[in-house]
């Protein structure tokens, strides 16, 4: 839980009622969670993610379902819980328990781990729906693929994504330091200090 005392932010574990989360259709008992730039913002006390504090991270979540006042939904069924309000401004991941909409929740794919589906995180849930997208309108032969931000979560996964699916990818990084990381990833790399040296032609 992240606590606001007089103007500093402190970041401590505290126990607190499953009676103090908002009054929603789903009481999930949380298993796993990711780490996300959301999660230090607001855990560093940026109102422009977090308006109101006490307040715990955490903007994705994966456990059981405690309690339902949804058919959608059963007791101890496994569910995903990603976007939204979740951890901005509505108790996050990072506690024991989260109280939230139902229509926020998915239930886990079969096959997936728990543990598996906050390994991928948000990241990988925006990199695939990124990814999915690319791929109805261009194919691996239609030439390279630019990935900006490549060291970031959503772009190193769409690199490995995209890479595993055959496209060539050129990955924009201002971060020397992983030069060897990026091309563990794709097949290509180009970083922002040499793309200001030549001109290149990209497919919007």
């Amino acid at each position: 839980m992240v606590e606001e005392r007089e103007g500093s932010f402190i970041r401590e574990i505290k126990t607190r009622s499953v009676n103090d989360l908002p009054d929603n259709d789903l009481l999930i008992r949380v298993r796993y969670s990711s780490l996300n730039y959301k999660d230090a913002l607001s855990a560093s006390g940026n109102k422009g993610v977090t308006k109101n504090y006490p307040h715990t991270p955490g903007i994705d979540a994966v456990g059981t379902i405690v309690c339902s006042d949804t058919e959608n939904f059963r007791e101890n069924e496994k569910v995903i819980v990603t976007s939204y309000d979740l951890g901005m401004n509505t108790p996050g991941g990072f506690g024991q328990y989260i109280r939230v909409p139902s229509d926020w929740a998915v239930k886990l794919p079969e096959g997936m781990t728990m543990k598996e589906s906050m390994i991928y995180g948000t990241a990988g849930l925006t990199a695939g729906m990124s990814v999915y997208r690319l791929v109805e309108s261009i194919k691996p032969e239609d030439g390279k693929v630019v990935i900006s931000g490549a060291t970031g979560g959503v772009g190193a996964l769409s690199v490995a994504i995209l890479a595993k699916l055959g496209y060539t990818v050129t990955a924009i990084s201002g971060k020397e330091q992983e030069r060897d990381f990026l091309l563990n990833l794709g097949e290509a790399k180009l970083f922002r200090e040499e793309i200001l040296k030549k001109k290149m032609h990209v497919r919007y």
